[in-house]
Protein backbone atom coordinates (compact mmCIF):
# COMPACT_ATOMS: atom_id res chain seq x y z
CA UNK A 1 0.00 0.00 0.00
CA UNK A 2 1.29 3.25 -1.12
CA UNK A 3 1.61 5.97 1.44
CA UNK A 4 1.65 10.20 1.46
CA UNK A 5 1.87 12.57 3.82
CA UNK A 6 1.25 16.50 3.12
CA UNK A 7 3.98 18.69 3.42
CA UNK A 8 3.26 22.17 3.96
CA UNK A 9 4.70 25.21 1.83
CA UNK A 10 7.21 27.67 2.69
CA UNK A 11 4.03 30.15 2.84
CA UNK A 12 1.96 27.65 4.86
CA UNK A 13 4.73 27.35 7.48
CA UNK A 14 5.18 31.25 7.81
CA UNK A 15 1.15 31.26 8.59
CA UNK A 16 1.13 28.72 10.93
CA UNK A 17 4.08 30.06 13.20
CA UNK A 18 2.39 33.44 12.70
CA UNK A 19 -0.68 32.16 14.43
CA UNK A 20 0.93 30.03 17.18
CA UNK A 21 3.19 32.75 17.81
CA UNK A 22 1.30 35.93 17.37
CA UNK A 23 3.76 37.10 14.95
CA UNK A 24 4.57 37.77 11.49
CA UNK A 25 7.09 35.93 9.11
CA UNK A 26 8.06 37.41 6.15
CA UNK A 27 10.54 37.85 3.28
CA UNK A 28 10.73 40.50 0.34
CA UNK A 29 11.80 44.07 -0.18
CA UNK A 30 14.11 44.63 3.02
CA UNK A 31 12.87 48.39 2.56
CA UNK A 32 9.60 47.91 3.53
CA UNK A 33 11.70 46.58 7.39
CA UNK A 34 14.71 48.20 7.00
CA UNK A 35 15.76 48.54 11.22
CA UNK A 36 15.96 52.51 12.06
CA UNK A 37 18.59 52.59 13.85
CA UNK A 38 20.97 51.60 10.92
CA UNK A 39 19.37 54.65 8.53
CA UNK A 40 22.18 57.03 7.44
CA UNK A 41 21.62 60.31 5.07
CA UNK A 42 22.35 60.83 1.52
CA UNK A 43 25.74 60.84 0.63
CA UNK A 44 26.96 58.74 4.06
CA UNK A 45 28.10 55.17 3.28
CA UNK A 46 25.34 52.31 4.39
CA UNK A 47 26.09 51.02 7.67
CA UNK A 48 23.60 47.78 7.06
CA UNK A 49 22.89 46.60 3.45
CA UNK A 50 20.77 43.88 2.58
CA UNK A 51 19.97 41.70 -0.34
CA UNK A 52 16.26 40.30 -0.64
CA UNK A 53 15.30 36.48 -0.87
CA UNK A 54 11.75 34.77 -0.61
CA UNK A 55 9.99 32.43 1.86
CA UNK A 56 10.56 29.86 -1.08
CA UNK A 57 14.07 30.31 -1.06
CA UNK A 58 14.26 29.98 2.99
CA UNK A 59 12.80 26.90 3.98
CA UNK A 60 15.46 25.71 5.91
CA UNK A 61 15.73 28.86 7.92
CA UNK A 62 12.12 28.94 8.31
CA UNK A 63 12.84 25.45 9.91
CA UNK A 64 15.22 26.94 12.06
CA UNK A 65 12.63 29.39 13.03
CA UNK A 66 10.23 27.08 13.93
CA UNK A 67 12.76 24.95 15.83
CA UNK A 68 13.89 27.95 17.84
CA UNK A 69 10.35 29.49 19.25
CA UNK A 70 9.42 26.28 20.40
CA UNK A 71 12.25 26.81 23.21
CA UNK A 72 9.98 29.81 24.76
CA UNK A 73 6.79 29.79 27.23
CA UNK A 74 3.87 30.36 25.39
CA UNK A 75 3.72 34.00 24.84
CA UNK A 76 6.87 35.56 25.41
CA UNK A 77 8.34 36.36 21.83
CA UNK A 78 5.57 38.30 20.97
CA UNK A 79 5.62 40.69 24.32
CA UNK A 80 8.73 41.87 22.37
CA UNK A 81 8.54 41.21 18.40
CA UNK A 82 5.97 41.47 16.14
CA UNK A 83 7.81 39.86 13.11
CA UNK A 84 10.79 37.87 12.21
CA UNK A 85 11.63 38.92 8.72
CA UNK A 86 13.85 37.03 6.55
CA UNK A 87 16.81 38.93 4.03
CA UNK A 88 18.99 37.63 1.59
CA UNK A 89 22.90 37.97 2.52
CA UNK A 90 23.79 40.81 4.57
CA UNK A 91 26.39 43.12 5.49
CA UNK A 92 27.14 45.14 8.34
CA UNK A 93 29.58 48.40 8.09
CA UNK A 94 30.83 45.87 4.84
CA UNK A 95 31.44 42.38 6.97
CA UNK A 96 29.14 39.66 6.70
CA UNK A 97 26.31 39.39 8.91
CA UNK A 98 23.45 36.50 10.43
CA UNK A 99 20.68 38.90 11.91
CA UNK A 100 19.97 41.92 13.19
CA UNK A 101 17.05 43.85 15.47
CA UNK A 102 15.01 46.76 15.11
CA UNK A 103 12.81 48.16 18.33
CA UNK A 104 10.01 45.15 17.88
CA UNK A 105 11.41 42.76 15.42
CA UNK A 106 14.42 40.08 14.76
CA UNK A 107 16.03 40.32 10.81
CA UNK A 108 17.95 36.86 10.06
CA UNK A 109 19.71 36.24 7.06
CA UNK A 110 19.32 33.35 4.46
CA UNK A 111 21.99 32.59 2.27
CA UNK A 112 20.27 30.52 -1.00
CA UNK A 113 24.01 28.88 -1.99
CA UNK A 114 24.46 27.62 1.04
CA UNK A 115 20.91 26.17 1.33
CA UNK A 116 21.21 22.14 1.82
CA UNK A 117 24.04 22.59 4.16
CA UNK A 118 22.63 23.33 7.23
CA UNK A 119 23.85 26.99 6.96
CA UNK A 120 20.37 28.44 7.13
CA UNK A 121 18.48 26.32 9.59
CA UNK A 122 21.44 26.98 12.25
CA UNK A 123 22.18 30.95 11.87
CA UNK A 124 17.83 31.09 11.56
CA UNK A 125 17.97 28.79 14.87
CA UNK A 126 20.76 30.27 17.04
CA UNK A 127 19.88 33.82 15.56
CA UNK A 128 16.34 34.09 17.28
CA UNK A 129 17.52 33.18 20.47
CA UNK A 130 20.68 35.83 19.60
CA UNK A 131 18.90 38.51 18.37
CA UNK A 132 15.72 38.14 21.02
CA UNK A 133 18.28 38.13 23.34
CA UNK A 134 19.35 41.80 22.49
CA UNK A 135 16.15 42.96 24.01
CA UNK A 136 15.91 41.28 27.03
CA UNK A 137 19.16 42.62 27.64
CA UNK A 138 18.06 46.00 26.91
CA UNK A 139 15.56 45.71 29.92
CA UNK A 140 17.83 44.64 32.09
CA UNK A 141 20.18 47.47 32.70
CA UNK A 142 21.12 45.87 36.27
CA UNK A 143 22.23 42.68 35.48
CA UNK A 144 24.91 44.56 32.10
CA UNK A 145 26.45 46.11 35.80
CA UNK A 146 27.21 42.95 37.34
CA UNK A 147 27.72 41.74 33.69
CA UNK A 148 30.84 44.13 33.58
CA UNK A 149 32.29 43.43 37.10
CA UNK A 150 32.96 39.80 35.43
CA UNK A 151 34.97 40.67 32.95
CA UNK A 152 38.77 40.97 32.75
CA UNK A 153 40.76 44.27 34.56
CA UNK A 154 42.38 44.15 30.77
CA UNK A 155 39.20 43.78 28.26
CA UNK A 156 37.98 46.44 25.63
CA UNK A 157 35.25 46.41 23.53
CA UNK A 158 35.61 46.22 19.66
CA UNK A 159 35.82 49.09 18.00
CA UNK A 160 33.03 48.87 15.32
CA UNK A 161 30.79 46.06 14.44
CA UNK A 162 33.24 45.41 11.31
CA UNK A 163 35.64 44.59 13.77
CA UNK A 164 33.53 42.44 15.69
CA UNK A 165 32.18 40.56 12.88
CA UNK A 166 35.54 40.11 11.81
CA UNK A 167 37.03 38.19 14.40
CA UNK A 168 39.77 35.49 13.80
CA UNK A 169 36.88 32.34 14.23
CA UNK A 170 40.99 30.38 14.51
CA UNK A 171 41.61 31.50 17.76
CA UNK A 172 39.27 29.31 20.07
CA UNK A 173 37.02 30.96 22.95
CA UNK A 174 39.19 32.23 26.13
CA UNK A 175 36.93 30.15 28.68
CA UNK A 176 39.26 30.81 31.16
CA UNK A 177 38.24 34.52 31.21
CA UNK A 178 34.22 33.53 30.75
CA UNK A 179 33.85 33.87 26.90
CA UNK A 180 31.77 31.10 25.01
CA UNK A 181 33.69 32.49 21.46
CA UNK A 182 35.98 35.22 20.41
CA UNK A 183 32.48 37.03 19.08
CA UNK A 184 30.93 36.93 22.52
CA UNK A 185 34.45 38.99 23.62
CA UNK A 186 33.60 41.77 21.34
CA UNK A 187 31.21 43.69 23.64
CA UNK A 188 28.70 42.87 26.98
CA UNK A 189 25.70 42.94 24.29
CA UNK A 190 27.69 40.17 22.03
CA UNK A 191 28.43 38.33 25.18
CA UNK A 192 25.08 37.97 26.27
CA UNK A 193 23.73 37.30 22.85
CA UNK A 194 26.23 34.40 22.86
CA UNK A 195 25.01 33.08 26.06
CA UNK A 196 21.52 33.03 24.92
CA UNK A 197 22.54 30.62 21.79
CA UNK A 198 23.87 28.09 24.22
CA UNK A 199 21.65 28.80 26.75
CA UNK A 200 18.83 27.70 24.29
CA UNK A 201 20.67 25.44 21.87
CA UNK A 202 23.24 23.68 23.31
CA UNK A 203 21.88 23.77 26.99
CA UNK A 204 24.14 20.67 27.69
CA UNK A 205 27.50 22.00 26.21
CA UNK A 206 26.81 25.73 28.69
CA UNK A 207 26.28 23.59 31.25
CA UNK A 208 29.20 21.51 30.93
CA UNK A 209 30.83 24.76 30.48
CA UNK A 210 30.13 26.45 33.51
CA UNK A 211 30.85 22.88 35.65
CA UNK A 212 34.45 23.92 34.55
CA UNK A 213 34.90 27.53 34.58
CA UNK A 214 33.70 29.60 37.60
CA UNK A 215 33.17 32.80 35.48
CA UNK A 216 31.03 31.34 33.09
CA UNK A 217 28.89 29.72 36.03
CA UNK A 218 28.87 33.53 37.43
CA UNK A 219 27.46 35.04 33.62
CA UNK A 220 24.69 32.14 33.43
CA UNK A 221 23.23 33.03 36.80
CA UNK A 222 23.46 36.75 35.58
CA UNK A 223 21.92 35.32 32.20
CA UNK A 224 19.18 33.54 33.79
CA UNK A 225 17.90 36.10 35.97
CA UNK A 226 17.68 38.39 33.36
CA UNK A 227 15.27 36.17 31.90
CA UNK A 228 13.24 35.13 34.72
CA UNK A 229 12.94 38.47 35.82
CA UNK A 230 12.54 40.85 32.73
CA UNK A 231 8.71 39.95 32.56
CA UNK A 232 7.12 38.11 36.17
CA UNK A 233 4.37 35.83 34.41
CA UNK A 234 6.87 34.13 32.54
CA UNK A 235 9.10 33.62 35.19
CA UNK A 236 8.31 29.93 36.05
CA UNK A 237 8.21 28.77 32.80
CA UNK A 238 11.80 30.29 32.74
CA UNK A 239 12.57 28.63 36.00
CA UNK A 240 11.43 24.94 34.54
CA UNK A 241 13.18 25.62 31.47
CA UNK A 242 16.66 26.40 32.94
CA UNK A 243 15.85 23.39 35.62
CA UNK A 244 15.20 20.82 33.08
CA UNK A 245 18.02 21.62 31.18
CA UNK A 246 20.34 21.62 34.84
CA UNK A 247 21.46 25.15 34.03
CA UNK A 248 20.35 26.38 37.61
CA UNK A 249 22.06 23.44 39.05
CA UNK A 250 25.85 25.08 37.74
CA UNK A 251 25.70 28.90 38.13
CA UNK A 252 27.46 30.63 41.04
CA UNK A 253 26.03 33.77 41.84
CA UNK A 254 28.85 36.48 41.43
CA UNK A 255 30.04 38.04 45.18
CA UNK A 256 28.47 41.50 46.29
CA UNK A 257 25.61 41.21 43.82
CA UNK A 258 21.99 41.48 44.45
CA UNK A 259 19.61 41.57 41.57
CA UNK A 260 15.54 42.30 41.75
CA UNK A 261 13.81 43.75 38.87
CA UNK A 262 10.36 44.53 39.64
CA UNK A 263 9.54 46.26 36.64
CA UNK A 264 6.06 45.62 34.31
CA UNK A 265 6.96 45.57 30.50
CA UNK A 266 3.97 43.54 29.42
CA UNK A 267 2.25 46.75 27.93
CA UNK A 268 5.60 48.15 26.39
CA UNK A 269 7.69 47.02 23.36
CA UNK A 270 11.80 47.99 24.24
CA UNK A 271 13.22 50.75 22.97
CA UNK A 272 16.83 51.43 21.20
CA UNK A 273 18.41 54.34 22.33
CA UNK A 274 20.97 56.18 20.51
Amino acid sequence: MNSCFYQESETEQSNRLAKTYQLDIKAGDTRLFFPEQFAVSDGELPILEMEMTTLADASESLDGIDAALTTYPKGFVSKFINAIYISGPMLMEGAEAGGTYSRNSIILSNISDKNGTNFNYENSLRGVHHELSSLIYLCSPFVNLAWQGLLPESWSPASSNYEALTQDRSIGPDYENGFLSTYGKTNIENDFNIFAEFAFSEPEKLRDLAAVYPTIAKKLSLFITAYKQVLPEYQQGFEEYFTNTGLSDVVIKPNNVEITIHSDFSNIKPQIIH
